[in-house]
This record gives C-alpha cells, sequence and structure tokens, in this order.
C-alpha cells in the first residue's frame, strides 16, 4: 500500500475584531488507490472538525508518498509555485501576510 499526505484547510475560529484564523493541516493515510485515501481523510477531517468545533473547507490536496518506510525527516508534502516576487517576498505573501496573532490573554 502507498502513503498518502492529504492536506485540509479549516476555519479554525474568529477574533474579536471579526479576523478569520484557518488551519491548514496535512496529515498521512495509508491506502491501495487515492480515492481510499481521500476517504479516509474526508472521514478523519469531518472528525477533526466536529472534534474541535472547527468548519472544514470542502476540498482536499493529496500528494502520494515515494513508498518509502516513513522515517525521521520524511517529506511529507511538496508544492510548486509560479510567482514573479522575489523568494522574500513570496515568503511574505504567502505565509506572513496571513501570520496568525494570538489575542492577549485577559
Amino acid at each position: 500500500m502507498a502513503w498518502y499526505a492529504i492536506r485540509s484547510i479549516y476555519h479554525f475560529g474568529t477574533k474579536a475584531d471579526g479576523t478569520n484564523i484557518f488551519e491548514e493541516r496535512t496529515v498521512c493515510f495509508e491506502a491501495e488507490t487515492p480515492d481510499e485515501a481521500h476517504e479516509k481523510a474526508a472521514y478523519e477531517s469531518q472528525q477533526y472538525a466536529e472534534d474541535n468545533e472547527f468548519i472544514a473547507h470542502n476540498e482536499q490536496v493529496a500528494y502520494k508518498q515515494d513508498g518509502e518506510n516513513l522515517i525521521d525527516g520524511y517529506e511529507l508534502w511538496s508544492e510548486l509555485f509560479e510567482s514573479r516576487e522575489s523568494l522574500s517576498e513570496f515568503w511574505i505573501n504567502r505565509y506572513e501576510k496571513y501570520t496568525y496573532h494570538p489575542e492577549p490573554q485577559a
């Protein structure tokens, strides 16, 4: 059986100022086919969302692992992007623009 990393996106919550918080989560599943992996992931994602009172986006993205055993340092996800931005600009716009900043605890 192959291993698949399945990425899901969740509406994690909303801050007091109305800013939405999203979680991007990648989980590994062992399956005979991509369809089986997606079925497992859909079930797990639904349970995760229900258990945490999140809203799961209905689309998931799969990444088939290379078939090697999972070991320390094993790549779970790799995705390519196109941009005319520099590496620093891409980083800022993709990852820092929407950085989560927890509200201060009273």
